[in-house]
């Protein structure tokens, strides 16, 4: 598109970086980035930053190490975890110390927007990313779409939704661009990097009348209702949220929540909840992406958080991965392109599986998905789970969950895991055991540790 058939000059609007997506991701980098002495601009597609949340937003309290998150914004502080096989015992598990929270998303989001702001970034919002060249003289041509008469550029629009009515495209001009727009990443697609394959699909509503411990967070596993993973039942400040995720196009999430309605009528009467909103998405499960980064004639571009990967696979937690990349990867871009210092940014994707226990627990992560994919049926999943009933195993459970913080994970988990399968041949017959031999033997493939 040239000058001429673009309402705005679009050559002075010039930046050292444009970040497609206020995500997790995109908005730590942003405000680390303009702290650092970049001039970035914010793309996000919805008009309101954190008008449109696809997750439940539970955050492990090691989010807190990275960044001091307001009060306000954790809604629930959960102590306990209450974990309910398909035909055996629930298992309970928790500590006196919060290891999680429920988080209020929007708001965080729009926190983090601000701050981004303050730092002197700047957020605009209503804006579609479309396609991205590089030209000739090295700086990156971002096209997007924005509403027709719109020169707004702020993080506060009122509406939570895009606009609507027609719009026109604009483009701005930058030295480096950042893909912080998610599972389905348009950047990624359109610059021709690697592209998430797995997912899980995901359904939630939140709901009134619903009485629940509000510490307390309440997962059933069937493999019916949710294959590869569960439903759960979990406060969200003076409500609940009912969801449930599992591998696309094997079950009806929908159905699976109706069904809940009795399956966890134990906990709380769910006959009479009103769903006051909906949410749906989709988790990345593949592991972390190799190919996020190029610098040569066809652009200059990173990918960050689920764009990238950078999300555990088995929980689907890509909070804590998207606040590690994005600071990383905000120092490595202005090193790059402030301080000239060449290979910065690969440096960067070598070192960021030794930043804050990421690598290890992205690993673990990776192991779990395998050994979940390769449950085949509920017999199965009973299998696994009556390892925990077992004292042993859930020492085992809860030290995991509940007390060794992310920087402290590490392989040692699988060794005692073996062990207490080795110690345990009771808990299963010959059927059962070949089961576990296929969960247990978890692909290396799936376990990616680079992206070089």
């Amino acid at each position: 598109m040239s000058s001429s058939t673009n309402p705005t000059n679009a050559r002075s609007e010039r930046y050292d970086v444009v970040v497609v997506g206020a995500s997790f991701a995109g908005l730590t980098f942003a405000s680390v980035a303009a702290t650092r002495g970049l001039r970035v601009l914010v793309l996000e597609r919805d008009a309101s930053v954190g008008g449109v949340v696809r997750t439940t937003g539970v955050l492990f309290s090691d989010v807190l190490d990275i960044v001091d998150v307001p009060q306000r914004y954790l809604m629930n502080s959960v102590r306990r975890m209450s974990i309910r096989p398909p035909n055996g015992r629930t298992i309970e598990i928790g500590a006196h110390a919060y290891r999680f929270y429920m988080a209020d998303v929007t708001g965080m989001l729009r926190w983090m927007a601000e701050q981004a702001e303050d730092h002197g970034a700047e957020v605009r919002g209503g804006a579609s990313f479309v396609d991205a060249t590089r030209e000739a003289d090295g700086d990156m041509r971002i096209v997007y779409g924005a509403a027709a008469g719109d020169t707004s550029s702020g993080a506060g629009v009122d509406t939570d939704t895009a606009p609507a009515g027609p719009t026109v495209r604009r483009e701005v001009r930058a030295r480096f661009l950042i893909g912080a727009d998610g599972t389905h990443s348009s950047v990624a697609r359109r610059l021709g990097l690697d592209q998430n394959t797995h997912f899980l699909a995901g359904a939630e509503w939140l709901v009134e009348g619903v009485e629940i411990d509000r510490e307390t967070f309440y997962l059933l596993m069937d493999h019916q209702l949710a294959p590869g993973y569960c439903l759960w039942l979990a406060p969200h400040s003076e409500i609940a949220a009912l969801g449930v995720a599992g591998h696309q196009r094997t079950f009806k999430p929908t159905e699976s929540l109706e069904a809940a309605r009795t399956r966890f009528a134990d906990v709380a009467d769910l006959g009479a909840m009103r769903i006051v909103r909906r949410k749906g998405g989709v988790i990345p499960t593949g592991g972390r992406l190799r190919h996020v980064y190029r610098d040569d004639e066809r652009g200059r571009v990173l990918l960050l958080g689920d764009a990238a990967g950078l999300c555990g696979a088995a929980t689907g937690g890509g909070i804590y991965p998207a606040l590690i990349c994005g600071r990383l990867a905000a120092h490595a871009v202005a090193n790059e392109v402030l301080n000239g210092a060449r290979g910065a940014v690969r440096s960067y994707l070598g070192d960021l599986g030794r930043a804050g226990g990421l690598g290890p627990y992205l690993r673990v992560e990776d192991w779990l998905r395998a050994a979940m994919d390769r449950v085949g049926s509920n017999a199965d999943m009973d299998a696994f789970y009556a390892l925990f009933a077992s004292p042993a195993g859930h020492e085992l459970l809860e030290r995991t969950l509940f007390q060794t913080p992310i920087l402290g994970m590490n392989s040692h988990f699988f060794r005692l895991l073996r062990g207490l399968v080795a110690h345990q041949p009771s808990l299963y017959g010959s059927a059962l055991r070949a089961a576990w031999d296929r969960m247990l033997a978890a692909p290396r493939s799936r376990i990616a540790t680079s992206d070089a």
